[in-house]
């Protein structure tokens, strides 16, 4: 039975012409401008009048959403169905979750509860990952951890942290000695000291490291004076400190860039869960303050465009949603001070012109500081047990709330999912009662039992939901790629603790009239080519239109690529292979290739350029002596960090190289490049090496790239080639999109992307046959490469 209560005040909020929906958050004049886009679906409405209303919150616009629930009432649930929700709704943003628990990773996979995923299909939507989700791990403990639980590592400068983030950690009294002391020790690090034995030490402001701090306390002349230093006893305490703060593993000399955790569209989840506390606090105090002044910087440069005439300006990140779980232990009420508070504080009360959001949910919301509370727009209030806490949202409800609601009872009693919802914004004229959507990508919040309590599935009922789950996949998205159905079937396994294969999945769908084809499962069958005879190699039409694309004239002719494949197929006869394969027919393709012009960063302004990118597999097309050529390991390359992407084009330079050669390259540390080169090694883009001698190496594997983008020859590439214009032609799918496509240039350097074409290369697809097996070879009708595919 649904929860439907009805309380005596009539509802009003902004809503759409029709009034089938509401909308919390927005403004009328964003509401009038934008409808629809930049509505982040949250649920429904759950009251007797209007019961079913979807309800939308604003994106548009930054906001400080507050959500708070006991242990097991769905606040987590709700802040992950918001922030994946941002990610297909507003690409514009960038959305960074601390988890403190180590619940956020399984977004990469879809919701796999059976009466979620029902409730889903029954609201015409489908269970589905979030692509676009990098898990983040503390640098020190990914050796710890299974690859496959997370994506990337991060870590702070100690450069980053002021004089009070350490008291504040460390617990220090900031005016005590060893406050003092701390003061001093950092102040010399980054100016510069002279040690005991009469050394110079330079200074190095940016890029010192805690054993450059320890160093200083133990061997400068200054401070071990007996006159003029401190006491050996208050070194010793901070030399101990230090070397703790060491085994955080949160720390290197250059961090992890803001620009790589803050990513337009995308979604980062800083796993937090290894670190204590006040150690997590000292980790979102450094996030929080360095987003808040990128983002004054971003707002003061936008602001500039009006009044000077700017053709381009310093690249920024984007505007930034911050989540943050559990908040009641990094901003605590009381007076109580973390080192979260003051930056977490300066980022609510300064952050909505820059464009900071801000996220936090809480079980006790009677136990988070007031200078935040105090700046909320939208309250989620799950179901809560205590009768301070529920005093404690009452209080800071940003709406009228009915009586029915201020009952305590009621708020006791709300069932998982539900929540009361207030709105600061005059289009809502009460609280009102949300029952939050399922989430599409899983969630791993759920409390674990010791005694299971579900009723088990077999493995017929598995395979079967399996089944409906990747139908409705496949009627969504047209078709889904068989990599993506077997890690789907990996997922439900795991959960379920079956044994499906894939294939049998696969088997499955094709006896029920799906097709596979270039490895993409689908439900339209497209059209058979025929056999035909060596002397009859003539194209078939195919029923697929385009009206007037532009593509490159094929310089083979349908005879040249036939001797190609013919040569191909005798090779692979007499070397034993098998049986020997027939030529049962071709047809012409043609497939995406996109022309990016750019403006290209150098000194004295941009200039503009031009670059070609295969839609298929994602490399550079460029002239080389007069041929086709495409760059190697672009797509790979292109998903690397900017350190492991200097390492890559040091070693291409040269061989091979030891860790203090690309030290001395990239200009980092040993260590520092030691680790980037072990990183990439563990991704297989690296070999090492260690000769008889002891000697250590690092050459790098599949990749043939230039430096620079503006290095390589595609000038002259278009009237090189002849190209013609085309009313039908037989078109393939890219498997690039056009935001990758978008982001190549700047792979390499500070450049501005004006647009994006597409043209199209001819391919001839040969279709082969050895005992009733299909196999297919494409030849490229302007380079002459042949490739071979099996079907």
């Amino acid at each position: 039975m649904e929860f439907k209560p009805q309380p005596n005040t009539k509802l009003e909020a902004l809503s759409d012409e029709a009034e089938t929906a509401i909308f919390i958050g927005r403004s009328k004049s964003i509401h009038e401008k934008y409808g629809q886009e930049g509505a982040l679906l949250l649920g429904i409405l759950s009251e007797e009048e209007g019961y079913g209303k979807p309800v939308y919150l604003d994106a548009i616009a930054p906001h400080v959403i507050f959500i708070v629930g006991a242990r097991g009432s769905g606040k987590s649930y709700s802040l992950g169905v918001i922030a994946e929700e941002l990610v297909f709704k507003n690409p514009n943003v960038a959305s960074i979750i601390i988890d403190p628990i180590g619940i956020y990773w399984s977004m990469k996979y879809p919701n796999q509860d059976e009466k979620e995923v029902d409730e889903l299909i029954r609201m015409g939507l489908m269970p589905k990952g979030v692509d676009h989700v990098t898990v983040f791990v503390p640098h020190g403990v990914r050796k710890q951890l299974p690859k496959g639980t997370y994506d990337k590592t991060f870590a702070l400068r100690p450069a980053d942290l002021t004089v009070d983030d350490w008291c504040l950690t460390f617990d220090i009294d900031r005016f005590s000695p060893t406050g003092l002391l701390l003061e001093k020790v950092i102040h010399k690090v980054k100016e510069g000291y002279e040690t005991v034995d009469g050394k110079k030490v330079k200074p190095k402001p940016e890029t010192y490291s805690l054993d450059d701090l320890i160093h200083c306390l133990e061997k400068d002349k200054e401070l071990a004076s007996a006159k003029k230093g401190f006491k050996a006893d208050s070194r010793r305490a901070l030399i101990s400190r230090f070397e703790a703060a060491k085994g955080w593993g949160i720390f290197t000399e250059e961090g992890t860039s803001l620009i790589e955790l803050a990513r337009e569209g995308e979604i980062s989840v800083i796993d937090v869960s290894f670190l204590e506390e006040n150690v997590t606090s000292l980790v979102i105090g450094i996030l929080a303050r360095k987003i808040l002044q990128a983002r004054k910087l971003a707002a003061r440069q936008t602001s500039m465009k009006k009044f000077a005439d700017i053709d381009e300006l310093e690249a920024n990140i984007p505007p930034v949603w911050l989540f943050i779980d559990e908040a009641h232990t990094l901003i605590p009420s009381g007076g109580k001070k973390t080192p979260a508070t003051d930056p977490l504080t300066e980022y609510v009360k300064q952050g909505r012109r820059p464009g900071c959001s801000l996220v936090f949910a809480t079980q006790q919301p009677g136990a988070i500081d007031t200078h935040v509370l105090s700046q909320l727009d939208i309250l989620l209030c799950h179901k809560l047990v205590f009768d301070d806490d529920i005093k404690a949202v009452m209080k800071r409800m940003p709406t009228m709330i009915p009586s029915e609601y201020k009952n305590p009872r009621f708020i006791k009693t709300l069932p998982i999912g539900h929540c009361i919802v207030g709105d600061r914004s005059d289009h809502t004229s009460r609280a009102f009662v949300l029952k939050v959507r399922p989430r599409f990508s899983q969630h791993e919040g759920r409390e674990s039992r010791s005694v299971d309590m579900e009723t088990p599935m077999d493995q017929e009922q598995v395979f079967e939901a399996l089944l409906k789950m990747i139908k409705k996949h496949i009627a969504d998205r047209k078709r889904i790629h068989e990599s993506t159905l077997k890690e789907i079937v990996k997922t439900i396994n795991k959960r379920y603790k079956t044994k499906i294969d894939p294939s049998d999945v696969i088997s499955r769908l094709l006896d029920e009239g799906y097709v596979s084809e270039d490895g993409y499962l689908a439900l339209e069958k497209e059209e058979k080519v025929e056999e035909v005879l060596e002397e009859d190699l003539v194209p078939k039409e195919t029923k697929e239109e385009v009206t007037s694309i532009r593509a490159f004239k094929p310089l083979l002719t349908e005879r040249q690529a036939y001797e190609i494949v013919e040569k191909l197929r005798k090779k692979k006869f007499l070397g034993l292979f098998g049986s020997e394969e027939m030529i049962a027919g071709y047809s012409l393709e043609y497939w995406p290739v996109y022309k990016v012009n750019y403006k290209l960063f150098e000194k004295g302004g941009y200039k503009k350029s031009v670059c070609y990118v295969d839609g298929i597999t994602g490399e550079l097309l460029y002239l080389d002596r007069g041929k086709l050529s495409r760059t190697r390991g672009l797509s790979l390359f292109a998903k690397l960090d900017r350190s492991q992407r200097g390492v890559i084009i040091a070693l291409m330079k040269g061989k091979k190289a030891s860790a203090r050669a690309l030290a001395a390259a990239i200009g980092v540390t040993d260590t520092t490049a030691r680790m980037k080169a072990e990183e990439l090694v563990e991704r297989g883009v690296v070999k090492y090496e260690k000769t008889s001698r002891g000697k250590e190496y690092y050459l790098a594997k599949k990749f043939d790239l230039p430096t620079r983008i503006d290095t390589l020859p595609f000038t002259g590439l278009e009237t090189y080639l002849v190209m013609q214009e085309l009313d039908r032609a037989r078109i393939k799918r890219p498997n690039v999109g056009l935001e990758y496509v978008s982001d190549v240039p700047e792979i390499f350097g500070e450049t501005k992307v004006e647009s994006v074409e597409t043209i199209y290369m001819p391919v001839y697809v040969f279709k082969l046959v050895s005992k009733g097996k299909e196999s297919r070879v494409c030849v490229n009708a302007l380079t002459g490469e042949p490739v071979r595919i099996k079907v």
